[in-house]
């Protein structure tokens, strides 16, 4: 459950515009590449991609 709410926030976060390493931060990851490659776990695209959907 808490994977599920930090990645919620995540894109609630990437579509304010917040860039990957601000949003991974404040999600408590470890560091960046941990928290790209669970968000791709479990969304199914890398954060970056994700935030130029939202954006564009």
């Amino acid at each position: 459950m808490r994977t599920w709410l930090r990645l919620y926030n995540a894109l609630v976060l990437l579509a304010e515009g917040h860039g990957t390493l601000h949003t991974a931060n404040a999600c408590g990851s470890a560091d960046p590449s941990s928290f790209i490659a669970a968000f791709h776990a479990v969304i199914g695209t890398t954060p970056g991609r994700c935030r130029t959907r939202s954006s564009g």
